[in-house]
C-alpha cells in the first residue's frame, strides 16, 4: 500500500509533456543519463512496463520501438507519438532511478477548415482565473507566431506576423479565451498551431488549420489563367518580332528599288510602264474584237 501511495505521489509530481498525435516527443536527458548504462520504461495502466530504450554507451530502441527512437546530445526522442504512448515514463540511469516521472499526454489537434482570404479562429481555452499566467505562446510548425507576456502586456510577433495578421482577444484573462485569429488567411498559413499557456497548471492544445477544397481549386485556376496569359503573350511577342522583321526587309527592298528608279533608270521605268500600258490596251482590243465576233454584227465597227 505504501509503495502504491508513493507511486501515486511521484506520478502527480511528475513532469507533464503534451503532444499532438504524430509529433515527436523529446525526453530531456540529465547528465547521469548521457553516458554509461540506463533504461527508459513506459509504465502501463495494468502495472506492467515496456522497454522503450536502453543505454549502453549509446541509446538504442527497445523491441517494440524499432525505428521510433532517436537521440541528441540532450534528449531522447520518441518519434510519431500515438495514443498507446499515453502514460508515465521512468528513467533509470547508472542503476539509479530518476526521482520524478515524465507524464505524456497525447491528443488529437482540433481541425479548422477555413475559406481563403477570410479570418480563421483557432480555439484555445484554459482556466486563467486564480492562476498566475506567466506567458501565452502560439507556434506554427515549431516557429513562433505570437507570444504574450501578461505581466508587461507586451506582445512579441514571429517573422512574417504582426498585429494586422494575428491577434488574441483583449479580454482573454476574464474569459479564459486565448484563441488565435488569423486574418486574411492564405494557403501558406496551413499547418499545426500550438497554444502553450505557462501557468500553475500548464496547458497545451493544438489546432490543424486547413483550407477548403474550393479554395485550393481557385488557386489552381488562378495559376492556370496566369500560365495561359504568360504563354499567349510569349507566343504573340515571338510572332510579332518575326512578322515585323519580314516587313522591314520587304519595305527596304521596295525603298531600294524606288531609289534606283529615281536616280536615272527612267527608260526602264518608262519601258515597263509603256509596255504595261500596251499590254493592257492589247488585252482591251482583243476583248472588244472577241465580243464583236461573238455578237455576229460586223457593221457595228462603222458606228
Amino acid at each position: 500500500m505504501g509503495t502504491l501511495l508513493l507511486l501515486f505521489i511521484s506520478r502527480v509530481s511528475g513532469k507533464l509533456i503534451q503532444t499532438a498525435a504524430g509529433d515527436d516527443v523529446r525526453f530531456a536527458l540529465t547528465e547521469e543519463c548521457k553516458t554509461g548504462k540506463g533504461t527508459l520504461h513506459h509504465q502501463l495502466m495494468d502495472g506492467t512496463d515496456q522497454l522503450v530504450a536502453s543505454l549502453d554507451g549509446v541509446w538504442k530502441p527497445g523491441p517494440g520501438y524499432i525505428n521510433r527512437v532517436a537521440h541528441s546530445s540532450d534528449s531522447l526522442i520518441l518519434k510519431r507519438a500515438d495514443f498507446n504512448d499515453h502514460g508515465y515514463y521512468a528513467f533509470t540511469c547508472n542503476y539509479k532511478q530518476r526521482g520524478e516521472l515524465d507524464e505524456l499526454h497525447v491528443f488529437l489537434p482540433y481541425k479548422v477548415v477555413a475559406p481563403r482570404d477570410e479570418g480563421a479562429i483557432l480555439p484555445c481555452r484554459s482556466v486563467t482565473v486564480g492562476q498566475a499566467v506567466k506567458s501565452v505562446r502560439w507556434r506554427r510548425d515549431g516557429e513562433l507566431v505570437l507570444e504574450l507576456n501578461p505581466p508587461s502586456k507586451q506582445i512579441t510577433y514571429g517573422d512574417g506576423y504582426d498585429e494586422s495578421r494575428v491577434s488574441i482577444p483583449s479580454d482573454w484573462n476574464q474569459r479564459g479565451d486565448l484563441s488565435l485569429t488569423v486574418k486574411r488567411a492564405q494557403l501558406r498559413d496551413e499547418g499545426v498551431y500550438y497554444c502553450d499557456v505557462e501557468k500553475t497548471e500548464k496547458h497545451r492544445s493544438a489546432v490543424h488549420l486547413t483550407f477548403s477544397i474550393m479554395a485550393a481549386v481557385f488557386v489552381i485556376v488562378d495559376l492556370l489563367v496566369w500560365l495561359c496569359w504568360f504563354l499567349r503573350n510569349r507566343i504573340f511577342n515571338v510572332c510579332t518580332r518575326s512578322f515585323g522583321g519580314g516587313s522591314s526587309e520587304r519595305e527596304e527592298e521596295i525603298n531600294l528599288k524606288s531609289v534606283t528608279i529615281n536616280k536615272g533608270d527612267a527608260h526602264l521605268c518608262n519601258g515597263t510602264l509603256e509596255g504595261g500600258e500596251g499590254t493592257e490596251e492589247g488585252r482591251e482590243s482583243g476583248s472588244d474584237q472577241h465580243m464583236l465576233k461573238s455578237n455576229g454584227n460586223p457593221d457595228f465597227t462603222h458606228h
